[in-house]
């Protein structure tokens, strides 16, 4: 079970008694051999980013994550998080990567509210430890999809219950990176989301998400650059990786980041709305029911909190959704709620008024540049590695979206990016959507091409 207590002194956690006890007995018993030393942390220098504060500590074993992970669906014959776990753990083994030992730290570092005025946002950071040495690890910062919950952003989740873990699985991704590759894992709350819980998040809302993200990477390159853990220590390779909302915040980061002449190694973006203005628009206006209804009041309570005058709720919205969708996205309303206010036969196009339907079909209109302007891919030529892969049957987050980003990007000649079309999948056997059943092939699959890059 989960070992949690505060920092005390200097950044440098105690360890519980068991573990300070198994050390001492340990050192005892090999006299001859070295083993890592506890040293204090030297004062961190000014730096860009003003790096991190931790705020709470927390341990964790394998068995922790595999019991995190048996709290996921097992099913024989289907791909899960169970098989990702035992993949990961074969080629940890099979490399000599194995660590056994993780900690979780709550940490706060400074970025820009929805405003651009400065805030303090919070985050996870997830290192792996040994007792013997200090480690040399690549920072991967795993930037989370969609959650509506304040309270299951990731610097949140080691305080929920155990069976809110089923709600989220990308907490027990982050614990698997870490434990069986050895990665550093920062994980960003983003605006609006865990400590920063007075503001919307701004939901697919391309500059923010993009600064949240890259603010926090940079933190953490400041945080292990100025000897800020002595348990592991950078070793100055630095990736991004996402799926779902984290596709596209991902790739919203990595511009940001590259806009600053931040380097990064990879860049790993799985089945993200990149391409709002067109597929998704076009997806969310359609005839068809959409299999998640609650994208669309997300995405617009956040466009509303940036553009309120583009995107009004009394022009935009008919009733009872003129009301409801701003009363129940507030991030105090979990899925079933935030569905239950959506039309019954979920075509999304019936909560909009005849007007704003007919503008976002209008190529000039407001409302369309807007959703155009935070499209993730376009206004730059990408510099690092980028790997976009997206399954060809997704049926929330359409195949479209990656034929957009890669017709864009071959127009402007650009040779490093690798694209991947993973064949149609069925949805597993509790009848989940494409888009849930084929995320953990996705994250084995982006994490296996970081792997092979950072070797």
């Amino acid at each position: 079970m989960r070992k949690e207590k505060f920092l005390l002194r200097n950044g440098i956690p105690y360890f519980t008694l068991v573990k300070g006890l198994l050390l001492f007995l340990a050192t005892l018993s090999i006299n001859s051999c070295s083993y890592h030393k506890i040293q204090a942390i030297p004062e961190c220098p000014p730096t860009v980013s003003g790096g991190f504060v931790v705020v709470s500590h927390t341990e964790r074993t394998s068995q922790d994550v595999m019991d995190q992970v048996n709290m996921q669906p097992d099913y024989p014959g289907y791909y899960d998080y169970t098989d990702m776990f035992h993949s990961m753990q074969a080629d940890a083994v099979g490399n000599g990567l194995a660590i056994n030992l993780i900690a979780h730290d709550m940490v706060h570092y400074t970025s820009t509210d929805n405003n651009g005025n400065p805030v303090t946002l919070s985050g996870l950071l997830v290192y792996p430890w040994s007792v013997w040495k200090t480690l040399k690890a690549p920072i991967v910062s795993v930037d989370h999809g969609t959650i509506l919950m304040k309270n299951l952003a990731p610097s949140r989740w080691k305080k929920a219950s155990y069976s809110d873990w089923k709600k989220f699985p990308e907490m027990a991704v982050a614990d698997m990176l870490c434990l069986w590759y050895g990665w550093i894992i920062i994980m960003p709350d983003y605006q609006g989301m865990g400590d920063d819980s007075t503001e919307n998040h701004p939901y697919c809302i391309r500059d923010r998400l993009g600064v949240a993200t890259a603010d926090m990477l940079q933190a953490a390159e400041d945080y292990y650059r100025c000897g800020g853990n002595t348990y592991v220590s950078w070793d100055g390779q630095a990736y991004l990786y996402g799926y779902s909302e984290g596709g596209y915040v991902t790739m919203a980061a990595a511009r940001e980041l590259e806009a600053r002449d931040v380097k990064l190694d990879g860049v790993v973006c799985m089945d993200g709305p990149y391409d709002l203005s067109g597929t998704m628009l076009n997806t969310l206006l359609g005839e068809n029911p959409f299999p998640v209804p609650y994208f669309l009041p997300m995405m617009l309570v956040g466009y509303n909190t940036m553009y309120p005058g583009i995107f009004d709720y009394s022009n935009a919205l008919i009733e009872p959704y003129r009301t409801d969708i701003p009363k129940y996205t507030t991030g105090f309303y979990d899925i079933p709620v935030v569905n239950g206010i959506m039309p019954p036969d979920k075509i999304l196009k019936k909560v909009f008024t005849a007007s704003f339907y007919d503008s976002l079909r209008n190529n000039n209109s407001q409302a369309f540049q807007t959703m155009k302007e935070n499209n993730s891919y376009l206004g730059w030529t990408p510099k690092s590695k980028m790997l976009i892969w997206h399954c060809k049957n997704d049926d929330c987050v359409p195949f479209g979206n990656l034929v957009a980003a890669r017709d864009r990007f071959s127009t402007l000649g650009i040779s490093n990016i690798e694209y991947v079309e993973w064949p149609a999948v069925d949805p597993d056997p509790s009848g989940s959507t494409i888009h849930v059943s084929v995320a953990p092939t996705a994250f084995i699959e982006g994490a296996k091409w970081i792997y092979h890059h950072s070797k």
